[in-house]
């Protein structure tokens, strides 16, 4: 049996009080010492070896769970000990190296926390036991290369899973896996043979499954004197766990594969085109030579894989009137029966237009199996129908598919407002795919928040099939004109009060310091009137440390000393998708003279302003002292703009920011619209001085505004 130990890692964390110096501290360190057990069969080996550097957060929460400080490297504390209020109630530090993801190789996941006190004027050291957080996973498929040209090892813990083995390119079978602690753990194998024959074992499943523990999974052929039949073998498993052998007889000598045939004309790999509503006879036939062990079945659209398998070799009869429910006609299967009719006509009758699938996974009683998709598409006796619509606030983007073999003369649509307009028909322009026939066509002129009714049009006739949906908000943002605005101490906040906060600048960080970076300007605005405000932003110098002028939808949270910077949230909540971003802009840009970053050390500074729609959970926390922003190229920006000059200007002009769509189909949860005088001033870099003034923003919905 083999296990591995704990991996212990200490991290002695610094903490003082504004009071103390630097002199006389601990000195920050960490090591890592691993115990590694050989398999039994060998001598012990314990060795201590000095283990791949890895790099720990400290995150240091209060007494109510607040987070108060962060490092994204415990080391840097050797220099620049955190300042931490005194006489308080206990905090927590939480150290973590890596991501603590569902399944993922080579990626583990260290943590440990300890709680402390801080008192006036002392030093605090902390030291925080790390350990491995997640679940080891190896596998050795060593014992049955000579027997199987490949072998496939599915691992999961519920909510991810990886294959080991050798049937990707690369190779994933000397990998090591990592997996979040979910309780349980399962495996199951794939094996085909030198002559080509596939194997499956039945999964194992662990449970009461814990961190800090390394399942080795060690798969071998031994020679099984008393089984039947040339080349029946055990494969032998060794879990780390406990050591046990799956009894397995392989019968090499053995030709015969489960069988899957039709009476609708089904060839292998080819789709089954079937008109919607017809109710010709359909069968499928399930046959085994050596009698089934298990007949698994599933169904649904294509693409869809949430729907529930049903295994039928002993199947109760809830599962027989599930299927029945469904249109679907089978009995229950004893192990050995050699086949099984499955009727679906009345299944396939009752499909809406669309794509499916069947799914079979058969495996016979000497554990070979077969694995087969079906899949059917379901057409209309019209020429046309509609697919899909994604709708937007004025337009939506309607997807048909023609029926016939050869492309109609006329596609188009209809479209009208529910419950009782009138159809109009689409007189723009379809685009075709003759691979898929299928056309697109985006319909123009519709109304914001309003319900439609959508059908695809042909010469002949339209469709049967209705498509309803509704189009999406005009979304607007508080204060996108800046006349609103309050005062609070020193610092000039762009919001009608406090009670109702879209809008933030650094304001609330550098005030204390002595500099407004972001103030009102009353006399000098982009469309004049009563009340009528812009925002002006100076970038500015407080302490020798460079502040661009700015203004961001989301929170100003603190500064920080050290190191020195500010930690913000950018983002407010909006669910709606604008086409671009417009308003009045001048500027009037300095020479740089503070930082270097991006090479503009002595050039013209250069203003920018961004806008980004994201489906993130919550607003994204930005820490500029750490380096940590985000990034504008990650998976969750759903789309991004932006705009940037170093023209020097003396009177308003506008700017249009068009959105670059990278998904059309997900739908934000946040938008950040952010301006800075000083494009570089997040690393602390630009000219003294420059001033952006902004105004009278607004969102463009219709695409007929942008042509």
């Amino acid at each position: 049996m083999k296990r591995s130990g704990l991996i212990p890692v200490a991290v002695l964390f610094l903490l003082s009080a504004f009071s103390c110096s630097k002199s006389g501290q601990e000195e920050a360190y960490g090591y890592l010492y691993v115990n590694l057990d050989e398999d039994d069969s060998q001598e012990i080996v314990v060795r201590s070896t000095p283990s791949e550097e890895r790099v720990f957060s400290v995150t240091v929460y209060d007494a109510l769970g607040k987070q108060v400080a962060y490092t994204e490297d415990y080391r840097t504390l050797e220099n620049d000990p955190l300042v931490l209020p005194a006489g308080r109630s206990e905090y927590t530090a939480l150290a973590s190296s890596g991501t603590d993801s569902a399944a993922a190789f080579d990626e583990p996941f260290y943590s440990g926390s300890s709680r402390f006190r801080i008192e006036t004027g002392q030093t605090t050291g902390v030291d925080i036991l790390c350990s491995l957080a997640n679940v080891k996973v190896t596998a050795d498929f060593s014992g049955i290369k000579e027997f199987f040209k490949e072998y496939e090892l599915t691992v999961t813990n519920g909510f991810g899973e990886l294959v080991f083995g050798n049937a990707s390119e690369p190779s994933t079978e000397d990998r090591t896996g990592y997996f979040s602690v979910t309780g349980t753990l399962a495996w199951t194998l794939r094996l085909v043979n030198n002559e080509g024959k596939q194997y499956k074992l039945l999964t194992k499943e662990y449970t009461d499954v814990e961190a800090n523990r390394h399942y080795a999974l060690v798969f071998s052929i031994e020679e099984d004197s008393g089984a039947d039949g040339a080349g029946a073998v055990t494969v032998t498993v060794d879990d780390s766990m406990t050591e046990e052998s799956v009894g397995l007889e392989l019968d090499f000598d053995d030709t015969t594969v489960p069988e899957i045939t039709t009476d609708f004309g089904y060839e292998e790999g080819q789709p089954v085109t079937v008109s919607a509503g017809d109710a010709v006879e359909k069968n499928i036939t399930l046959l085994s030579e050596d009698g089934f062990k298990s007949i698994r079945f599933s169904y649904g659209k294509s693409g869809d894989e949430t729907g529930p398998v049903y295994e039928l070799v002993g199947a109760g009869g809830d599962v027989i009137s599930a299927l029945a429910l469904d249109g679907i006609e089978a009995a229950s299967a004893s192990e050995g029966d050699k086949s099984l009719n499955i009727r679906l006509t009345s299944y396939i009758m009752n499909l809406p237009i669309g794509n499916y699938s069947l799914d079979f996974f058969l495996v016979d009683a000497n554990d070979v199996f077969t694995e087969e998709r079906i899949e059917l598409e379901i057409v209309s006796g019209a020429e046309a129908e509609a697919v899909s619509v994604n709708p937007w606030a004025r337009f939506a983007t309607a997807v048909a598919r023609w029926a016939t073999e050869t492309q109609p003369e006329v596609l188009s649509f209809q479209y009208r407002e529910l419950p009782d307009g009138e159809w109009t028909d689409f007189s723009g322009t379809v685009e075709t795919d003759p691979s898929s026939r299928t056309y697109t066509a985006e319909i123009r002129g519709l109304r914001p928040e309003t319900e439609y009714s959508l059908r695809a049009l042909t010469a002949e006739g339209s469709g049967n099939t209705l498509i309803s949906f509704r189009t999406e908000a005009e979304q607007t943002l508080h204060n996108m004109s800046f006349d609103s605005w309050y005062k609070s101490g020193e610092a000039w906040y762009p919001n009608l009060d406090d009670t109702y906060k879209v809008w933030d600048s650094a304001n609330g960080g550098t005030a204390a310091l002595g500099t407004v970076p972001t103030v009102p300007e009353e006399s000098d605005v982009a469309v004049a009137g009563d009340g009528k405000k812009a925002a002006k932003l100076v970038s500015s110098v407080a302490f020798g440390k460079f502040a661009a002028g700015n203004i961001y939808t989301g929170k100003f949270i603190q500064a920080t000393l050290m190191p020195m910077g500010a930690k913000l949230q950018w983002g407010v909540p909006f669910g709606s998708r604008p086409l671009a971003l417009r308003g009045y802009y001048k500027y009037q840009p300095k020479t740089v003279d503070h930082g270097s970053e991006g090479g503009m050390n002595g050039k013209t500074d250069i203003c920018r302003i961004q806008i980004m729609l994201a489906d993130w959970n919550a607003p994204f926390e930005i820490s500029t002292g750490d380096g940590k922003f985000v990034d504008v190229n990650g998976s969750d920006i759903l789309a991004y703009g932006s705009f940037e000059s170093n023209v020097t200007m003396e009177e308003y002009d506008t700017f249009e920011i068009r959105l670059d769509y990278r998904d059309v189909n997900r739908k934000p949860q946040y938008i950040v619209v952010v301006a800075a005088a000083s494009k570089y001033g997040d690393y602390f870099t630009g000219a003294e001085g420059s001033t952006l003034f902004i105004d009278e923003l607004s969102f463009v919905y219709d695409p007929a505004e942008l042509d």
